[in-house]
């Protein structure tokens, strides 16, 4: 019946000599769970097998270099560069296949990207562009410099197939080596391999030609390619055009992405954030297939298999590419064949867990914190001791504590003084652009009142409960309170929460007082909705929403900016007036700034008091977590959760 509904996902697919078993691709991600010189390890033998458990046609390993000297980019990425590496290689293949699942590996040159820490040689590049708090040694490439790369290009390939790959990907996106010579951003050479898009295409034809020479005729080769760099200055969609009509002749199949990442105003289009539309590159997809004879894999915000339908069906691709949606919901492909696609855990499009491994760390997930601990979490094991647990409070860290304790065998009781539960999760999703999260709250409203808890509402639970019931252990998840500092006239604002949902009445003219996420998200909401906004807080205008990863803050910048949101920074606010608020800069010079409404986004605190009294009556088996600890976000909240959780 679910393959009736997806015919067009689940239907098989050729790439050459390799035949698909479905048309959804696990797209490239850098788990960093190698160890240090890059070598499989249990970690990333069990990173893999989870990928290929997901049910996908094809599994990419990310961003593999094919430089140790000159191009790592990422600590913890696999290493190819040696015949030494090929039994680790070997057992990563066949991890792989004995789910069923076809590999592959992303096969890249960083280029001017490298990282200056982990690199003992300068970077190469077709011309001398530093990066601004990046790589600034670098090398022009000579002849003998752009051979050497061919020839490193073609010994790993080989070696990838003879380890059992099944295909080999061939990176060209995001300004990478092949990249910046495609790119006229980055490539000012006078030879014959810049200027024109002929002459900038001519190396990486050279390459692939090369590497197809190499692996042989029926060994499948992809290209991955931005198909518009989105910068003012930067490879543009009619050059990629030009570029895979000829590169087709060379590979099997080209994957379409967006942006560089070396830009913050294209940054966002190569991750997209909660704040961008889904599927935002399937229209460029619909052209490239149009125009090639080969294959055309399309990623983007591509969120589940209902999209991925909608794309090939409307034939604007063969293959659709997904990457965060499985890392947070691994089990959709089996969910959707059950018919049973609630299940599925959405992906909220943070990046508080898989950006991180742009600055070296392991890969995670703010919504999955079993992502890549398979090795230690893949399966929750049962309590040696069933036991009486009571969960109080029903934000995100308590469902995830109750979801686990659940899963550990114990008998549970979830206590909510509101009455639903769902906790700042229902705050937090309010604004407008905030439908991912508002999925995810009600994905795990629904789990959780669908399992095996006792859900106790509109009950503040005391000391005096926890002696009527004489729990064996109790997780306090009581999270946070929201800031009313004492500043004269704060009665006057409205809270942002209430701005967020609609319920207040907010006139022309605004102040938000807080320049934390959640004073940007109501600036941005209020602006869409033709407000004049200014934020103001005391710290630095350049510092407002810096907890958010510098990706998804690029990109709530980015739409902030275009809203006309302005921001005051550097100014303390020590009255609200009926007519705006009254602010002290660095200086000490006292002035009013007027308003017509103002609006209290000044942040949380912790509400930690009923653990301090549990603690007293009970101390060996009292747990705090999430936000009543040190208020934070999903991330915090689900992992100080699940890690106490797994061990009660």
């Amino acid at each position: 019946m679910t393959i009736q509904k997806y015919p067009h996902v689940f239907e098989p697919f050729q790439i050459g000599s390799l035949k698909l078993k479905n048309r959804i691709h696990f797209t490239p991600m850098v788990a960093c769970v190698t160890t240090a010189d890059g070598e499989a390890n249990q970690e990333m033998l069990d990173w893999i097998g989870m990928q290929a458990r997901t049910g996908v046609g094809y599994v990419t390993i990310g961003d593999t270099q094919i430089d140790r000297e000159r191009a790592q980019c990422f600590y913890g990425e696999l290493d190819v560069t040696h015949d030494k590496y090929k039994d680790g290689l070997m057992l990563i293949t066949e991890e792989a296949h004995r789910f069923d699942c076809k590999i592959s590996i992303e096969l890249s040159h960083a280029g001017r990207g490298a990282n200056p820490k982990m690199n003992t040689k300068p970077a190469f590049a077709p011309s001398y562009v530093p990066i601004p708090g990046g790589q600034q040694d670098i090398k022009v490439m000579d002849q003998a410099d752009m051979d050497f790369v061919k020839e490193q290009w073609a010994d790993c390939a080989v070696r990838c197939k003879d380890s059992g790959f099944d295909m080999i990907m061939m990176h060209s996106a995001h300004n990478n080596l092949l990249g910046s010579f495609l790119s006229p951003e980055s490539n000012f050479r006078t030879d014959e391999y810049g200027g024109s898009i002929e002459n900038r295409m001519r190396y990486p034809l050279e390459v692939l030609a090369y590497v197809r020479e190499q692996v042989g005729p029926d060994f499948p080769v992809e290209l991955r390619v931005s198909i518009n760099e989105m910068t003012e200055k930067g490879l543009v969609f009619e050059d990629t055009l030009v570029f895979l009509k000829e590169a087709q002749k060379y590979v099997d199949l080209v994957c379409l992405s967006r942006g560089t990442v070396f830009v913050d105003e294209a940054i966002r289009y190569l991750c997209p954030s909660y704040l961008m539309p889904h599927m935002i590159n399937a229209d460029y997809s619909e052209i490239v297939k149009q125009a090639l004879d080969i294959p055309v894999q399309v990623v983007g915000n591509i969120f589940n298999l209902a999209e991925a339908e909608k794309i090939l069906a409307e034939g604007k691709a063969d293959i659709v590419g997904i990457c965060r949606s499985l890392m947070a919901g691994p089990t959709m492909i089996q969910d959707a064949l059950r018919g049973q696609e609630e299940k599925t855990r959405p992906c909220i499009r943070c990046m508080d867990g898989c950006g991180p491994v742009y600055l070296g760390e392991p890969v995670r997930c703010s919504v999955n914190p079993q992502l890549a601990r398979e090795t230690r979490f893949g399966r929750i094991p049962k309590a040696d001791e069933k036991k009486k647990v009571m969960v109080i409070g029903s934000g995100p860290a308590g469902m995830q504590a109750t979801e686990t304790l659940l899963k550990r065998g114990h008998d549970v009781t979830l206590y909510e003084q509101a009455d639903k539960i769902g906790g700042k999760l229902h705050d937090a999703s309010a604004v407008a652009f905030k439908g991912d999260l508002r999925k995810y709250r009600d994905w795990f409203v629904r789990q959780t009142n669908d399992s095996d808890a006792k859900v106790v509402l509109n009950t503040k639970v005391t000391a005096e409960t926890i002696k009527q019931e004489q729990p064996d252990a109790v997780v306090v998840a009581t999270g946070a309170e929201y800031v009313v500092p004492p500043i004269p006239g704060i009665e006057k604002a409205l809270m942002a929460k209430e701005v967020d949902e609609g319920v207040a009445e907010v006139k022309d003219k605004v102040i938000v007082c807080g320049g934390g996420l959640t004073g940007c998200e109501t600036a941005l909401q209020l602006a869409r909705e033709g407000k004049d906004v200014t934020v103001v807080d005391m710290i630095p205008a350049d510092q407002f929403a810096i907890g958010q990863f510098y990706i998804i803050r690029s990109s709530l910048m980015h739409e902030i900016k275009e809203a006309g949101v302005k921001f005051a920074g550097d100014l303390k606010i020590t009255n609200i007036t009926d007519d705006g608020i009254t602010v002290v800069d660095k200086t000490g010079n006292e002035f009013g700034m007027k308003a017509d409404t103002v609006v209290n986004a000044l942040g949380l605190k912790a509400n930690n008091k009923l653990y301090d009294e549990i603690y007293q009556l009970m101390p060996w088996a009292t747990y705090t977590v999430g936000d009543c600890i040190d208020p934070k976000n999903i991330y915090n909240a689900t992992f100080s959760a699940f890690n106490i959780a797994v061990e009660i």
